[in-house]
């Protein structure tokens, strides 16, 4: 069998792996619902609920947010995991906003008083899939959950509340009030929340006035595209790829503002609630207002169609239709079609205005849809092909791309750009900080945008979270096998080995030409291991923030695997390595023997820093008395050797008290060896301090030289 009989896995297929993450943990609750639905038939309140929860959950993919749960007549959502944003903090607070008001629409629709409530919270969990067999779900589980679902229980009717990480997150972007003495079952500690105030003008891109940087080669592409429809008078369907932040929005925002007036600019979107596509497109087409009534509407709506459409009064009727400016008029039965001549209509209204204006006229329409929506979708394919001057720009973050497709994809910013992208959001007091950090976060622009947010927080605990999501965001662009080499890359130390990660992962050929071609990874010049080719990460920073996301109870076993490669390869010139790894290991045996030689080898070399370094940590294992005691009587020798008497005198003595707790026969060697070492440290005759030789002139002097003599 190639596919377990269970669960259809395919068979050696690896399990789904855990990872620590960085995420805002949303909980959206009905407030009196159970009251509200007393006396409804069962079927009318699971009917309620499920409208509810399904527009509800729809806001939360809105803003690419992971709907985690479903729990009764309210729902858990994860913004961050199993993929991150580089401002996963302020999307959840906004999404939770939006989700209240999408469950007042809905009341408001069915004539009830529905009304919400919510809780945020940011913090590192362990995410991952859990159960066995068929039931496997991806979820995510720490206290930043329960506190999460403390504060939404906490909150009022239409109010939002969040911790304090949340709020330090997007303060710079939100406005809040604090909550004095609050008090959480099971969180003694915190006594304090903050409530979000709503705005209806809330600023959607608080960066739309900085200055536009780099991405010609992008500009030049959709240049392109648009010269070529209007050559070829057809129809070019295309999609604009690239992770969320990256910067498709302003790009076409930026192409559109260089177009020619000749050129039509069309913006459609995935729509909200009861939001229509027609409503949409009828106001850029047609220039509507929602603040004129019915009859001015629809006389503009005529007007512009008989321009358009001479003659086409089916069409004009069915546009009008869609936008609820006349009654509808049921087809008669020889007039249904199996296309919606509805999207015909409006295709001919678009082919109309990219034929508009004679030579250079034509229509470029910019599609945003992170979400599915069939209406939209089927527009769009209802316009593949059309004979008209149309360029059509689909933006995907590159999961959904049909088989085929016609793509561009967005690069990201070089350092240069991204510095000047920085230079217009940050304090230039950070300068010399964004210099070292720019190069973390992987060339996104909203990455660049939210770097600078961090750098204007002063508080470190607030910057460094805000820095690791950044951080986290840029891996998770990574292939899965990519991101566990990294993992194990990162466990290893700021340096590791091809051979090392060969012997977990197989071949790695590939996943390391991803590491270094994403400048995560550094090829040494040089090798500390024969034969061995050597690796590096482009920084400590960007280390440190792969290991967050590596579980705390994975690490041991890697540990030890790595502890037993170096073992095998490199037993002498890395044995501080192979011993540290060891000690995180659990194995503080070996860790001890290793630790001995590294310490012998500094003293060899006369690093009496490292050695006395080395030697703590030998002595701080958990090993047998007997086993510290020889590491005791190793480091009095050493520091007799350096002529260092009074620390010789400090180890002989921890070791005298280690030994007295052993058994007289298993111990009586190290008991005549400590006897021998210390008569050595008594007839040892230390120098005199610098201040006793200058005091004591030319006498001190020679008696220091007959001391050492």
């Amino acid at each position: 069998m190639r596919f377990c009989g269970m669960c259809g896995r395919p068979l050696g297929a690896p399990a789904e792996e855990r990872e620590r993450r960085r995420v805002s943990v949303v909980f959206v609750d009905l407030t009196g619902f159970s009251s509200l639905t007393h006396g409804l038939d069962p079927e009318e309140t699971r009917d309620l609920a499920d409208e509810v929860l399904t527009e509800v959950a729809s806001v939360v993919e809105d803003y690419d947010g992971y709907v985690d749960a479903f729990r009764g007549d309210g729902l858990m959502a994860v913004f961050g995991a199993p993929r991150s944003h580089p401002d996963d903090p302020y999307r959840a607070v906004v999404a939770a906003e939006a989700s209240l008001r999408a469950i007042e629409r809905v009341g408001a629709a069915k004539g009830v008083d529905l009304q919400g409530r919510a809780g945020v919270t940011t913090g590192v969990v362990i995410a991952g899939a859990i159960g066995s067999g068929r039931v496997r779900e991806y979820t995510v589980m720490g206290s930043v959950v329960n506190l999460a679902s403390r504060l939404e229980h906490a909150a009022g009717a239409g109010e939002v509340w969040t911790a304090e990480e949340t709020y330090q997150a997007t303060r710079h972007r939100l406005t809040y009030e604090k909550v004095s003495e609050v008090r959480l079952p099971a969180f003694p500690n915190v006594t304090e929340a903050y409530r979000l105030h709503a705005s209806e003008h809330r600023d959607p891109d608080p960066y739309a006035r900085v200055r536009f940087v780099g991405r010609a080669r992008e500009l030049d592409a959709l240049a392109a595209w648009h010269r070529g429809v209007r050559r070829t008078k057809r129809t070019r369907v295309a999609w604009l790829v690239g992770e969320a932040g990256s910067g498709k929005t302003r790009l076409l925002q930026e192409f559109a503002a260089g177009l020619d007036p000749a050129t039509t600019v069309v913006w459609l979107h995935a729509r909200n609630g009861d939001a229509s596509l027609w409503t949409e497109l009828a106001a850029q087409v047609f220039g509507l207002r929602e603040a004129d009534d019915v009859r001015a509407r629809a006389a503009t709506v005529q007007q512009a169609l008989a321009q358009l459409l001479p003659g086409e009064a089916r069409w004009h009727r069915l546009v009008l239709e869609s936008l609820d400016l006349v009654p509808e008029v049921p087809w008669k039965r020889l007039e249904r079609r199996a296309v919606d001549r509805t999207l015909l209509a409006w295709r001919d209204v678009l082919v109309a205005i990219a034929h508009r204006r004679v030579g250079v006229a034509s229509l470029a329409l910019f599609v945003e849809s992170d979400r599915f929506d069939a209406d939209l979708e089927a527009f769009v394919e209802c316009l593949t092909g059309v004979q008209a001057p149309m360029l059509v720009v689909r933006t995907s973050r590159g999961r959904d791309l049909p088989p085929g497709a016609d793509a561009l994809t967005i690069a990201p910013l070089s350092i240069t750009e991204s510095l000047e992208l920085l230079d217009q959001v940050a304090d230039p007091v950070f300068r010399v900080a964004m210099r070292s950090l720019v190069h973390q976060v992987g060339g996104v622009p909203a990455s660049v945008f939210e770097l600078g947010r961090a750098l204007s927080i002063t508080q470190d605990t607030h910057f460094s979270g805000s820095l690791t999501s950044l951080l986290q965001t840029r891996l998770d662009m990574l292939e899965p096998a990519a991101r566990r080499l990294l993992a194990l890359a990162a466990l290893t130390g700021e340096r590791t080995w091809e051979g090392l990660l060969a012997a977990f992962a197989g071949d790695v050929r590939h996943g390391l030409r991803t590491l270094r071609g994403s400048d995560l990874l550094v090829r040494q010049s040089t090798s500390r291991l024969s034969g061995q080719t050597e690796y590096g990460f482009r920084s400590e920073l960007l280390r440190h923030a792969v290991l967050q996301m590596t579980p705390f109870s994975e690490r041991p076993m890697l540990h030890l695997h790595i502890a037993t490669w170096l073992e095998q390869h490199a037993p002498l010139a890395l044995s501080e390595l192979t011993a540290e790894h060891f000690e995180k290991g659990g194995a503080a045996d070996a860790a001890y023997a290793y630790y001995l030689t590294a310490a012998a080898e500094a003293d060899a070399d006369e690093d009496e820093a490292r050695a006395d370094r080395l030697y703590q940590r030998l002595l701080a294992l958990d090993v047998a008395p007997l086993l510290r005691a020889e590491g005791l009587l190793a480091y009095a020798q050493a520091t007799l050797l350096r002529g260092d008497r009074r620390l010789a005198l400090a180890q002989l003595d921890r070791a005298d008290q280690t030994l007295a707790r052993c058994e007289r026969e298993a111990c009586s060697q190290l008991l005549e060896t400590t006897r021998r070492l210390r008569a050595e440290a008594l007839a040892l005759i230390e120098p005199l301090p610098a201040s006793d030789r200058l005091a004591g002139g030319e006498d001190a002097s020679a008696d220091a030289e007959a001391a050492r003599a």
